[in-house]
């Protein structure tokens, strides 16, 4: 299905359309051909956290992870927004420890773990929050990694023209198929760049872990990512997270991944297709469901996992007594 039309996503609050979403969407196939689209496929947005997982195949394909012998709870983390959870804390040290970098090395600034519990623990004890709690240390820890390996001073690593960034840049441009050297940049939340590029490339990098006919370094290093990821989810994201939750409830099955600002992608290595998609306004609890609905749509849950993940499938407004005062809904086309 091809509409110029986006999904438009409805918050309703008891029988009246309180809020309006639209989302456009971009779902390719393994050969990164367009095969559904809902509105402007090309619309250029930051993928942002949301293609982490293209961002650490060189972690894999440069030999890094071999050769400092990395668990696969910390290529997990290479893909991840962990929330912050002893685990996940616990999983970096030892991962920074492993490779002889100090917490201090990471560019990353710290915020308190996005995990609710987590943070009450932390100001229940009066406790700052370190780079480890910020949600992007994986990946940082995965570009020093990567560093250290091919024997480059990482000192800078978050700079335009570190190694590490060009590496990255060439990495998204051969995934993508767009040339990451002459697009619109922006400034991470982590304090890496993040480049503006068509929804429907966004699509296409994904479709690199689906792609049968790659290259066989980067086809291994796919497939071991995904491998790592479907054993991993808790360290994806966390408790009670979206994406945590799909993967783990479909076994794999759909692999997702969000990013800040209303963007979610990811692919169904048995169905063979993979997906981004944007909500024009940036609202989370919009992309959130579309993503679960754009999943139902395409087989990568079925009715019966739908339901066991009702919480974000079919998700309910309510009010602070727990009440359920309205719920979110795709709009029918006009």
């Amino acid at each position: 299905m091809l509409t110029r039309q986006p999904l438009v996503v409805e918050v309703l609050r008891g029988h009246v359309v309180e809020s309006v979403h639209q989302v456009m969407v971009a779902v390719v196939s393994e050969a990164g051909h367009l095969l559904h689209g809902w509105g402007n496929t090309n619309y250029a947005t930051y993928p942002r956290s949301a293609i982490k997982m293209l961002q650490a195949l060189p972690l894999i394909e440069s030999g890094a992870a071999d050769k400092f012998e990395l668990k696969d709870e910390w290529l997990a983390l290479a893909c991840a927004s962990h929330r912050g959870e002893p685990k996940h804390l616990e999983a970096l040290s030892a991962w920074a420890h492993k490779i002889g970098v100090a917490e201090s090395a990471l560019a990353c600034g710290p915020h308190l773990p996005y995990n609710e519990a987590a943070a009450h623990e932390f100001i229940r004890h009066n406790k700052k929050p370190t780079a480890f709690c910020n949600n992007c240390a994986g990946k940082h820890l995965a570009l020093i990694s990567t560093c250290l390996h091919l024997g480059e001073d990482y000192h800078g690593y978050e700079k335009h023209d570190h190694a590490a960034q060009k590496r990255l840049r060439n990495i998204l441009t051969e995934t993508m198929k767009v040339d990451h050297g002459k697009i619109p940049e922006g400034i991470d939340g982590c304090g890496i760049q993040t480049y503006a590029v068509p929804l429907q490339a966004i699509a296409i990098g994904m479709s690199t872990f689906i792609n049968q006919h790659t290259n066989e370094r980067r086809k291994q290093a796919a497939q071991r990512l995904t491998r790592v990821v479907t054993s991993n989810p808790f360290y994806i994201a966390g408790s009670d997270d979206f994406a945590t939750s799909v993967i783990q409830k479909t076994q794999g099955r759909a692999i997702i991944k969000g990013g800040a600002e209303g963007v979610f992608a990811g692919f169904l290595p048995d169905k063979k297709v993979a997906f981004a998609l944007k909500v024009a306004d940036g609202a989370g609890r919009a992309a959130q469901f579309a993503a679960s609905q754009v999943l139902l749509h395409l087989g990568g849950m079925n009715l019966d996992e739908g339901k066991a993940l009702s919480k974000f499938t079919q998700p309910h407004i309510t009010n602070w007594k727990g009440d359920m005062v309205g719920t979110l809904r795709i709009a029918k086309p006009q």
